[in-house]
């Protein structure tokens, strides 16, 4: 079987899986590189160990996160042949992955409550303030944001249905401040009432149809970030939220794993170490050496001038 042909099923097989057009594509790249050249794909069984090495290489230079993503997608693709019976040997079976930070040590913008405040102050129309709003609420993930839509609001139960990662659907009550807001934001005529209706309205006319780019969260966040001052992404916000929720609920991980539609608890547990972790850190605000620094700053500049007329002496 060609290379091309084995990548086609393998997409097939990708999206019977759930996986969204953005996450195919970013596989289809990868993986087409294993050809030498455009057009140019030899039978998948001649594919080497070395081969995949020389594409992996590509991002030898990249963040860790990278480089184990472009490895993980390789081991998919040639495990999936491997298991359907296409090919005899493994090649990938022989490629080490790369190094890969634990979650807890990655370097994650976050943001503080006084931060989310700052954003919220920074809003000047209702497209900005319902996009900060939905995620600092119900700390959703980007995509799922952007495609929210009338027909999944329902004020009378307080509820709003999000369109998750995976295809899973979750339905999450509405705090009753966010949900003021969408009752201002449906009188003022800033969200439509008609069923398609965005919940974060459009800010310019759409050019393809079906579900918008989810990137005009990510744009609209930074945007709201420079105008405030504060350094903030969509799941920076998205981590402020979990952190809120655990400083206002302690211990609540179960219901907390419902909100940010994680599959594992584990993933949630990632939030509630580093909310921990910060938590621990704070002690070492009360360290003290007794000591009194007024009495030094006093002296700092006659000290300064002794060096600077030393330095003027030696010249």
């Amino acid at each position: 079987m060609r290379l091309d042909r084995a990548i086609d099923l393998f997409q097939g097989e990708q999206a019977r899986k759930g996986r969204s057009d953005r996450t195919r594509d970013d596989y289809f790249r990868k993986l087409v590189l294993l050809c030498p050249k455009q057009g140019d794909c030899p039978p998948v069984e001649d594919v080497t160990a070395d081969d995949c090495r020389r594409v992996l290489d590509r991002w030898r230079d990249s963040a860790p996160g990278t480089r184990y993503h472009s490895w993980a997608v390789l081991s998919s693709f040639f495990g999936w042949l491997y298991r359907a019976g296409v090919i005899e040997v493994n090649p990938m079976a022989r490629v080490e992955p790369p190094m890969r930070q634990q979650s807890d040590d990655l370097d994650v913008t976050t943001v503080s409550a006084n931060d989310v405040r700052r954003l919220f102050d920074a809003c000047d129309r209702w497209h900005d303030l319902l996009c900060l709003a939905t995620l600092a609420y119900l700390g959703p993930r980007r995509r799922a944001a952007s495609n929210l839509r009338r027909r999944d609001l329902d004020l009378a139960e307080g509820t709003l249905k999000f369109r998750e990662k995976g295809g899973k659907v979750i339905t999450k009550p509405l705090p009753e401040e966010f949900a003021a807001l969408l009752r201002h934001a449906i009188q003022a005529g800033a969200i439509g009432r008609e069923p398609d209706a965005y919940i974060i309205p459009m800010v310019r006319e759409q050019r393809r149809r079906g579900d918008r780019d989810d990137r005009i969260i990510y744009y609209t966040i930074k945007r709201l970030a420079a105008r405030a001052g504060v350094v903030a992404t969509p799941h920076a916000i998205r981590a402020a939220f979990a952190v809120h929720f655990l400083e206002g609920h302690p211990g609540e991980l179960e219901a907390l794993q419902r909100l940010m539609g994680h599959s594992k608890i584990g993933t949630t547990e990632i939030y509630l170490r580093r909310f921990d972790r910060v938590r621990a850190m704070e002690r070492v605000k009360d360290l003290s050496w007794g000591l009194r620094f007024e009495a030094l700053l006093e002296e700092a500049p006659t000290r300064i001038e002794l060096v600077c007329e030393a330095l003027q002496a030696s010249a």
